[in-house]
């Protein structure tokens, strides 16, 4: 039987599928609100505040604290913050583009490092499993298995495995950090590309450095992985 040719096409999340500094306004939003409620302090100034603390690189939870002569537990804000639900959404240029590989036949999967529940609750709030399976998303809790460990991407490579067991595999990873992102899909034969920053994102793009750790490609807007990928047709 002759094998069938199948892509797979793989996101990072945070600063990827959507920004990261949407998750932490969000956050900081909510930390907000639970100051007010607590203490009386108005929620808005707060959080004008926290976002002050954080643009200055300042520990912003301690300053707030110190700001408003209170003792809240700093656990509170970092729980409030992992664990909230967030208000981010994609946007319509990256919703169009999943729109148009999932047309296209491409399975699409996620690899992201972070806490279980906290990326879960962004890729629910995103609505992500509109696009892709529960079985295709791969969240490295354990620092040990952290990109660029290999540990995910050979894992979604035995799963591809057993779930088309008769085709031959093109692999990309589209992801926006290369001290992380790219060395291992590099050395496993992968695509990989790099969504390049638009002034927002929350890590800053370092490209100096050994040639492993560098993307294959590079795209300033979401919708360019599409020219990429028919390459792979």
């Amino acid at each position: 039987m002759q094998s069938m040719s199948k892509i797979i096409a793989c996101f990072d999340l945070d600063d990827t599928l959507y920004k990261e500094i949407d998750f932490l306004k969000s956050g900081y939003r909510k930390i907000s609100e639970m100051v007010e409620k607590r203490y009386g302090f108005n929620s808005w100034e707060i959080y004008d505040r926290l976002l002050y603390w954080y643009s200055r690189k300042e520990n912003a939870f301690v300053n707030l604290n110190e700001a408003y002569g209170i003792s809240n537990p700093i656990n509170d804000y970092l729980n409030v913050y992992r664990y909230h639900h967030p208000n981010i959404a994609l946007s319509k240029e990256t919703t169009d583009t999943l729109d148009a590989l999932k047309h296209m036949g491409i399975t699409l999967a996620i690899i992201t490092d972070g806490r279980e529940i906290t990326q879960r609750q962004k890729i629910e709030a995103l609505g992500l499993a509109k696009w892709i399976s529960e079985d295709f998303i791969f969240i490295n809790e354990e620092p040990k298995h952290f990109k660029p460990n290999r540990f995910s991407f050979d894992r979604l490579m035995l799963h591809c495995y057993e779930q088309f067991p008769d085709s031959d595999f093109t692999y990309y990873y589209i992801g926006d950090n290369p001290l992380k992102d790219f060395l291992a899909p590099n050395q496993l034969g992968w695509n990989t590309v790099c969504l390049l920053d638009d002034g927002r994102n929350i890590h800053k793009q370092v490209f100096d450095m050994e040639k492993g750790y560098l993307p294959t490609g590079m795209i300033r807007q979401m919708n360019e992985i599409l020219n990429i990928v028919k390459d792979g047709y």
